[in-house]
Order: structure tokens, then sequence, then C-alpha cells
């Protein structure tokens, strides 16, 4: 796919690995870290929003687009190390840090155990921090992911993005996830064996402001993540009616008004 006009591509070597990522934009240097199988394009819709006040960073994790992807690396220390290892490589100073999903337990895990490296972060919906985490299962989620991979290897690129534009995604957006997942490694899978971090065991040591934008919840849901992000120093969350996990896909206008409010506070 074409990138959208402006974007660059390159590749640094970070922790051991090629890490590719795409950057548009001018302003002070915000990072999006990218949910599991998607890839930095994936942000397509949220960079070319933010791309007039900002210098928007979208890496590929490992095993995912055009990064490296090792039969092992995998665990959260990995993915930290990773992000850091770019962000340094790169020379960025004072980032704002974003994840959706698995990205987001990566920015999660990045500020608490380096509190005085993100200017702020923004968590989308994140891993251990899902309606049913308590009840995960590894092997489970391995093989779920192993069936899905195999799923969508035999599948046409045609057929990728029809199935993603029935699920309501523009043609564009459709585009970009069809060909993530044509390019996603299967030693992803690790991922899901190695686990997610307990949000409860990090929160109180992000120091930095700490947005969380959060799915629609029941009000006894919505309590419960109130008392959790409350750990956080200078934390607060946003539930996004209507929204399920993909935040900003799902409800695009809501998602983007409640960040523009919050940076435009740090």
């Amino acid at each position: 796919m074409d990138l959208p006009e402006g974007w660059t591509a390159d590749t640094v070597r970070a922790n051991g690995i090629d890490v590719h990522y795409y950057r548009v934009g001018e302003g002070p240097p915000l990072v999006l870290n990218h949910g599991i199988t998607d890839d930095g394009q994936c942000w397509a819709p949220l960079a070319e929003d933010l791309r007039d006040s900002y210098d928007v960073i979208m890496p590929d994790a490992r095993g995912h687009g055009r990064s490296d992807a090792p039969p092992e690396g995998y665990e959260i220390e990995d993915r930290v190390a990773d992000l850091v290892g770019l962000l340094d490589t790169l020379d960025v100073a004072d980032p704002i840090l974003m994840g959706h999903s698995y990205g987001g337990s990566t920015v999660l895990s990045t500020a608490a155990t380096y509190p005085d490296l993100p200017r702020a972060a923004v968590l989308e919906d994140p891993a251990g921090m899902l309606t049913h985490d308590g009840d995960f299962d590894p092997d489970a989620a391995a093989a779920s992911f192993r069936e899905n991979l195999t799923e969508w290897r035999a599948s046409s690129r045609a057929d990728l993005i029809a199935t993603f534009e029935e699920r309501g995604r523009d043609s564009a957006l459709a585009r970009r996830l069809a060909d993530a997942r044509s390019r996603l490694s299967p030693h992803v899978e690790t991922a899901f064996r190695a686990g997610f971090p307990d949000p409860a065991d990090l929160l109180s040591d992000v120091t930095c402001p700490l947005l969380v934008l959060k799915a629609d919840a029941d009000e006894a849901d919505r309590a419960e993540h109130r008392s959790l992000i409350d750990r956080a120093p200078d934390g607060r969350i946003v539930h996004v009616d209507g929204a399920g996990h993909c935040v900003f896909r799902d409800r695009f206008d809501a998602a983007s008004a409640a960040l523009s409010e919050f940076l435009a506070d740090v």
C-alpha cells in the first residue's frame, strides 16, 4: 500500500533487532504503539488527525509489519526494551507515549519502568485491563491466535479486506488491517503465552500524566476501572460510550475529543 502523503518510513537497529517505523508531522513527539496483529500503518486515521500538531512516530512491533520477527523476545521486558531502544536511536526526548491493547501494555510498562522518560502516556483499552483478563488462559489465547493466523493466511487479500469492511471499517483502513495480518509472524504467539502485566502492579510507578481511554462498560465495571486508575499519581480515565475494544475505530470523534482535551493539559 502506498503511504499517505508526507509520510516517511525507515528502519533502525534497536535492542538487537531491526525496528521499522513510520513518521509524519511536526511538533512534540507522539509515539503510537499498535495492538497485537496490527502494524504502524493501522494508526493512519489518528495520525492524519494529529500530524499538524505532533511529530507522530508509529513503530511496527517485533513480529509485526516490516520489523524483525525473531523466534523469541515477545515478553514485556523485550517489548519495553524495543521501544526504549527505538527512542534512544532516534534521539527522541520527552515523548508522549500512546498504545492500544498489546501496545498499551507496552506503554504502561515503559512508563512504570522509566518514569522520567515520557512526558505523558495514553492507553487505549490496554491489555491487562480488559473485562475478562482475570480469566485469561495463555494456552487458549495462543491456540486462538494460531487458528486466526491460519485462516488469514488461507484468505485472499480481497477476502480479508471485505471481512474488515463488513465490520464497519472504511476501505482504506480495511486494506491496512488486511496487509498487517499478511505480514504477521507466527512467533507472536509467544506473546500470548508470556501473558500481560497486571496494571495494578504498575500504575503507582507511573508518575507522568496518564489517560486511559476505555471501552464502554456498565457502572460497576466503570467504578472498578476508576478505582484502579486512581493508583496512578496523575491518572484519569474516560469510558467512551458505545465503544468496543478498538475505541478510536468505533467512536473516533468522541475518543479524539477526550485525547485532545488531555493533550492540551500536558
